[in-house]
C-alpha cells in the first residue's frame, strides 16, 4: 500500500502536483458522511464549502472549483471547473479533471475520482483503493 502513497500525486487545480496528506479527514463528500450518490460511486456533497476547504469540485459552490497550493492547501476559489472523465482523459493538472482529481497512471497522469468497487473506474486507473486523507479513489495498478 506504501507504494500507492508514494506514487499517487494529487493536483487539485494547482500547476504542481499536491500533496494532499495535510488535509483533514472529512474533508470530502465521500468521508463526510453524506450519502448522495449520484451514480458511479460519486457522491455529491448537500452542504458544499461548508468551511471553504475542499478536496473534489463538488465539495465547493457550483460557480466555483477546488484549488490548491502545496503552501495554503486546498480551497474554493473562482474557475472554470475541467470536464476529464476518470480513468479515461490525461490531465497536466486537477484544472483539467471534473473531479479537481489529477493522478499518476502507468504511462501518464489521468483523471480520477472517488469510488466504491473498482468497476467504479476507468480502464486506466482501474483499482478503487482507500488512499489516507483523501477517500476511495481511482488509481493504476501496482507495478
Amino acid at each position: 500500500m506504501h507504494a500507492f502513497v508514494l506514487f499517487l500525486a494529487l493536483a487539485c487545480s494547482g500547476a504542481d502536483p499536491v500533496d494532499t496528506s495535510t488535509s483533514e479527514p472529512g474533508d470530502s463528500a465521500a468521508e463526510s458522511g453524506d450519502t448522495s450518490d449520484t451514480g458511479g460511486g460519486v457522491v455529491e456533497s448537500d452542504e458544499a464549502n461548508r468551511d471553504g476547504t475542499c478536496t473534489f469540485n463538488r465539495d465547493c459552490p457550483a460557480d466555483q472549483r477546488c484549488g490548491c497550493t502545496e503552501a495554503e492547501g486546498c480551497a474554493c476559489e473562482d474557475g472554470v471547473r475541467g470536464t476529464g472523465v476518470n480513468g479515461v482523459d490525461t490531465c497536466t493538472d486537477g484544472n483539467d479533471c471534473a473531479s479537481s482529481l489529477c493522478v499518476e497512471g502507468a504511462d501518464a497522469y489521468y483523471c480520477s475520482d472517488v469510488c466504491t468497487t473498482d468497476a467504479d473506474c476507468g480502464p486506466a486507473l482501474p483499482v478503487c483503493a482507500d488512499i489516507a486523507f483523501v477517500g476511495r479513489v481511482c488509481i493504476r495498478e501496482a507495478r
